[in-house]
């Protein structure tokens, strides 16, 4: 679910002298002749290059044709020509916005504020270019003065919620979103009407309703505006609920949310029934952690008599690559017309007509090379106590999945156990942090690709982690894994439980407020001192 009907409010025009080679321009700006407006503007600029309102409007042409980097030029020049003209410079913070130059719209929208203090769009659009530098108590002031200008307002009350939901402070998000629903009325934009009803669903599967979450992608498929996306946003309250007839059929229309698109040109769900003794290959597609869920079915392909190849990313291929059944790996994005078929990782749950109850779910099916594994047990040494891995920091497309490091000091300060970093990336301040405490070993320079972490994981014995790929990877290898969820945690964690289908050896660890993991680090650290380790091999 994404998108926002608010945003940046568009340029403005606040109006031009009368001289007829402006008043030209100007109505060609407004009947949409961009071309003719900027050709004029031009030849008026050849005569006099500082002309305030030549600038001006050129400026706002180049924003309406997306042209950023002129219209910063030329509304630059407007600007020092007439320093007090509050509509130039909101303009000018529209164009250094484009660019995403948003330190330095902060500074143009604030003199059009301060030039216009009723002007609701340099209020809004302030309140965006804070929020896109993540300064987001001073977005929400901004935008709360926008609604003290009119409190009805939609792209205000839509960007505040936005906000707000960044913060975890989803009932007053909700109420907003809600408010720019009803602001915005029937008759707005279709198109705005769903990104808000997306937004809603957004909050509610993260408030733990997701039925009504449900409700909102029914709305949004009503509208008619963008049904594929809709139907990619009902796939994943479905699978969240275990729906999976319904799920898996929707989650095929991935390839419409715009950005996406399919691995490979030849790409499709395949027909069980005409892939034996067929040349299958099965690419890569979406992150680590979910080539590493799916990879479960490409033994199952081989078993149904497909000569199987996987086109993964170089991170995974050492490791895919000792799997069952599978005849080799690729290079992704790979055009070979010697495969018979093509099929995508996160479209075999479909082939297969996987439900809740026939997952497969038989781990492992993942093991390190032999070579790696013999490698690392040397590396660690004698087992002395209980080993115990540790990741809490992910990809940062979805910040919220990840904690800070001083966030898990009640496990951080455990003497009974050996503790290891498995994570990859490590934040420079967390960097430093575990130089200053050798006790705690850190082999991020060692892990050379997901082999190395597989054969890391396979000599612990226990891995606490948050949402990332090494949750995937510790559940494929059949290792003990505790996961550390945020609310409203993906669909692949399913809805409300502690345990999970696809990997019989994790337990979960949920969020019960949005932003606040001491709970979850404390219910960690009292399963910590029940558990009852079981012998690993050295």
């Amino acid at each position: 679910m994404s998108g926002q009907p608010g945003g940046f409010a568009g340029a403005g025009w606040a109006g031009w002298r009368s001289a007829a080679p402006m008043e030209m321009a100007a109505r060609d700006w407004r009947a949409g002749d961009y071309a003719a407006a900027a050709e004029r503007c031009h030849g008026i600029l050849a005569g006099n290059a500082w002309h305030f309102d030549a600038l001006h409007l050129l400026g706002v042409v180049c924003l309406e044709r997306g042209q950023f980097d002129e219209a910063i030029t030329v509304l630059d020049r407007a600007v020092r020509v007439r320093p007090g003209d509050a509509t130039a410079c909101f303009n000018f913070g529209n164009a250094l916005a484009g660019r995403e130059r948003h330190e330095e719209a902060v500074g143009a929208f604030r003199r059009a504020v301060a030039l216009a203090p009723g002007s609701i769009d340099a209020f809004n659009n302030l309140g965006n270019a804070l929020a896109a530098l993540r300064r987001h108590e001073e977005a929400i002031e901004c935008f709360r003065q926008a609604l003290a200008i009119h409190p009805r307002h939609p792209p205000a009350l839509f960007n505040l919620g936005k906000r707000l939901a960044e913060l975890g402070r989803l009932d007053e998000a909700l109420e907003s979103f809600r408010g720019a629903l009803e602001s915005a009325g029937p008759k707005a934009d279709p198109a705005r009407l769903a990104d808000i009803h997306d937004e809603i669903g957004h909050v509610l599967m993260e408030l733990g309703r997701p039925e009504e979450a449900l409700a909102c992608t029914r709305a949004m498929l009503a509208l008619r505006t963008d049904p594929g996306r809709a139907e990619w946003c009902a796939s994943l309250v479905l699978l969240a609920l275990g729906r999976f007839a319904e799920g898996w059929e929707k989650y095929e229309f991935r390839y419409a949310v715009e950005g996406r698109e399919p691995p490979h040109a030849r790409a499709r769900v395949l027909d069980l029934a005409e892939v034996p003794g067929k040349r299958v290959l099965v690419c890569a597609e979406q992150g680590f952690g979910d080539i590493i869920l799916f990879a479960r079915y490409a033994p199952l392909l081989a078993r149904a008599g497909a000569v199987v190849s996987l086109a993964v990313y170089p991170e995974l291929s050492s490791l895919l690559g000792e799997m069952d059944g599978i005849a080799g790996v690729v290079e992704p994005d790979r055009e070979d017309p010697s495969f018979d078929l093509v099929t995508a990782f996160p479209s075999l749950p479909l082939a297969f007509h996987t439900e809740l109850a026939s997952i497969p779910a038989e781990v492992p099916y993942l093991r390190p090379p032999a070579a790696r594994l013999a490698a690392w047990r040397e590396r660690l040494g004698p087992r002395r106590r209980p080993r115990v891995g540790l990741c809490w920091w992910g990809s940062q497309h979805i910040p919220r999945r990840s904690m800070a490091l001083a966030t898990l000091a009640p496990v951080l300060a455990r003497t009974d156990l050996d503790i290891h970093i498995v994570q990859k990336e490590l934040p420079p301040a967390d960097r430093e942090w575990l130089a200053a405490h050798p006790a705690i070993q850190e082999h991020s320079e060692a892990l050379a690709d997901f082999a190395d972490t597989a054969a890391l994981l396979s000599s612990l014995d226990l891995v606490i982690t948050v949402d990332t790929a090494v949750a995937h990877l510790a559940g494929a290898l059949g290792r003990p894994v505790w996961i550390m969820l945020r609310s409203g945690a993906d669909w692949r964690w399913l809805s409300g439980r502690d345990d999970s289908p696809w990997y019989p050896t994790a337990r979960l660890f949920r969020q019960q407020q949005p932003l606040d993991w001491d709970p979850v680090v404390a219910a960690v650290s009292r399963a910590l001192a029940e558990h009852a380790f079981q012998d690993c091999p050295p």
